[in-house]
């Protein structure tokens, strides 16, 4: 049994309201990064944390103490979400810190893969700077339904 934990973006948590409902899809379905456990006979998902937003210069206790809260419960591995290894500039840092702290600790550096990396950046940052009057989400995203600045008119 492999027992891991997600790491997900503040951001996208936060402001755009991810449930991380496609990471846990690849995770049921041992697709994306989650293919690499594919003769595990169970994963035991430990929990979903997520990091403390674009850091000030305490991101370094910051992201330990969310870690420590997974990693006293026996994590083998920590994935860091699509949404983090493709958005994230503090990814190295993160990583970093993380291996100083527990240098046991698998990390993976992704869930799920999107068909295209620079169209999800470029809707997260449609989600996170939008001006419309009715906010659009992840979910919107995920299915395909990303209203064009003016279209809510």
């Amino acid at each position: 049994m492999a027992r891991i934990g997600i790491l997900t973006c503040s951001n996208c948590t936060q402001e755009t309201n991810c449930a991380a409902v496609v990471c846990l899809g690849d995770l049921r379905k041992r697709r994306g990064f989650f293919e690499r456990d594919k003769d595990e006979e169970h994963l035991d998902l430990i929990g979903i944390i997520n990091c403390a937003g674009c850091p000030t210069l305490a991101a370094p206790e910051k992201i330990l103490k969310r870690v420590r809260a997974l990693a006293e419960y026996r994590l083998d591995a920590l994935h860091f979400s699509f949404c983090v290894t493709a958005l994230c500039p503090f990814l190295r840092n993160y990583e970093r810190v993380i291996r100083k702290a527990y240098p046991e600790l698998e990390l993976v550096f992704g869930t799920h893969v999107p068909k295209d990396r620079e169209e999800f950046r470029a809707g997260i940052r449609e989600l996170l700077c939008q001006t419309i009057a009715r906010p659009q989400e992840m979910n919107d995203m995920i299915r395909g339904r990303l209203r064009k600045p003016g279209d809510d008119k």
